[in-house]
């Protein structure tokens, strides 16, 4: 168990290193330019290339992007009640608190836990965060519905691609999938350093309010991804990618979104910051509940009963 788990952390804190040390260095990498290259580039052609070559069916994709709007309604619900009770602003801190880093964090984690299986489930949970961010997110920060912005993002074609694909059974031409096997194999590192470079530049600031928002956030996806696997009775690697893809910490993009709308952005870059390095600090023990919630004959009550004696 051990050497699984270095195994498994290892390469995630060894490349956010790289990041980090980036960021800190002269080398000037442009954080913007790579999360740009990521989205409209890396991101679509690794969903596309992941839910097409490996034969995913409709039913899977659908179970787990259902699993995902489900954390999200549900961390949104808990979100917005528990600022409410403390006055604390909705549109500065909701999005920090419901939306969880499932693409620079949770994605390459759940393809080390996991394997092929992790890349497969967890690529179909990622898409629906990643469209949720772009148009739910982001009109929690402006104040305003923008939804619309959803039809900028390559991604929900890449995704509209794979469900026409899947359904009519059409083939694929190989120079289509090693071309998008070539672009999205750079997105899991990219997205590693993104993370380590974003850590290295944004700052803690009211370290109470930040470090609140961090364990905010890993008792919403602790409790969110709970409530899921239970709902819906999910075994097996779904309930461990569920697991950790919903209880990873405040998305990167939170912070672009509070600077972009002057949204308490200090604030929310510490709570980004606090709230990663939480989440690194329980890690291990992350992986390793999703590790024994995924091991054949864990059931959805032993699991709760486990969790919540």
């Amino acid at each position: 168990m051990l050497m699984q788990m270095v195994n498994i952390l290892g390469p995630i804190m060894l490349i956010t290193l790289i990041g980090f040390i980036l960021g800190r260095s002269s080398v000037g990498l442009q954080s913007r330019t790579l999360s740009s290259l990521v989205m409209l580039v890396a991101t679509p052609a690794l969903v596309f290339n992941t839910l097409t070559s490996i034969h995913v069916d409709l039913g899977t994709i659908g179970r787990m992007a259902g699993a995902a709007l489900l954390c999200l309604v549900i961390a949104g619900a808990m979100a917005t009640a528990a600022l409410t009770v403390f006055g604390a602003s909705l549109r500065g801190f909701l999005p920090s608190l419901m939306l969880p880093n499932s693409g620079n964090m949770g994605l390459p984690l759940v393809v080390l836990a996991f394997g092929s299986e992790g890349a497969r489930l967890g690529i179909s949970f990622f898409f629906v965060v990643a469209l949720f961010q772009y148009s739910v997110g982001l009109s929690i920060s402006s104040g305003s519905l923008r939804v619309g912005d959803i039809a900028q993002q390559p991604l929900i074609y890449s995704v509209a691609l794979v469900l026409l694909v899947t359904a009519l059974n059409l083939p694929v031409p190989q120079l289509i999938l090693k071309t998008t096997e070539m672009l999205g194999g750079m997105m899991i590192p990219a997205m590693l350093i993104l993370l380590g470079t974003s850590l290295a530049t944004l700052k803690v600031s009211d370290f109470g309010p930040s470090f609140a928002i961090a364990i905010g956030r890993l008792l919403i996806g602790l409790s969110a991804g709970t409530a899921v696997i239970y709902f819906l009775g999910l075994t097996g690697p779904a309930a461990g990618i569920v697991f950790l893809m919903a209880t990873m910490p405040s998305a990167i993009i939170t912070f672009v979104f509070a600077e972009r709308f002057q949204q308490s952005p200090n604030r929310v870059a510490g709570a980004v910051v606090m709230s990663t390095l939480l989440t690194f600090i329980f890690l291990p023990a992350l992986v390793w509940i999703a590790l024994w919630v995924a091991e054949p004959g864990t059931s959805v009550a032993l699991y709760q009963e486990r969790l919540f004696p």
